[in-house]
């Protein structure tokens, strides 16, 4: 994380502090802190004034895994789990009492590794991939023409 950005400006913080040991990418874009690890986008945060009822913490995962990690949150109404297309995601927002447990139990699981958490990301994957090849290029490589 940069440290020209305040940590204290993150949404829900406690659930990045609980990553730290996986020094995980975080980024703030369009009202949302999204979090990487590697080329994956695991979950974003939102935690805003206007629509309120879309804040919380929002776990991507692919229609194929959806029901499977639902499950590991029992107490969460069906209509946070959404689905388009290959991806899903599953919200779990921050008006419901249970929140801060679901959000470490997502912690536990993302610390553990579970393969059900996150998609790959094309625009982070992009960019890396495209800096990967330019500073894996040797040096001359390049033809002047």
């Amino acid at each position: 994380m940069k440290a020209a950005s305040p940590r204290r400006s993150l949404p829900f913080p406690f659930i990045i502090d609980e990553l730290e040991p996986l020094r995980p990418t975080v980024r703030s874009v369009f009202g949302f802190t999204h979090v990487y690890l590697e080329d994956k986008l695991l979950f974003s945060l939102r935690d805003a004034a206007t629509r309120p009822g879309s804040n919380g913490m929002w776990l991507y995962t692919t229609t194929e895994h959806a029901d499977a990690l639902a499950r590991e949150f029992p107490e969460l109404p069906r209509r946070q789990i959404w689905r388009s297309g290959k991806k899903a995601w599953i919200i779990l927002a921050s008006r419901l009492p249970d929140f801060e447990e679901q959000a470490f139990r997502a912690c536990e699981l993302i610390l553990r590794g579970d393969q059900r958490i996150g998609r790959l990301s094309r625009s982070l994957g992009k960019v890396e991939n495209d800096s990967d090849r330019i500073l894996r290029r040797p040096l001359g490589s390049v033809r002047e023409r």
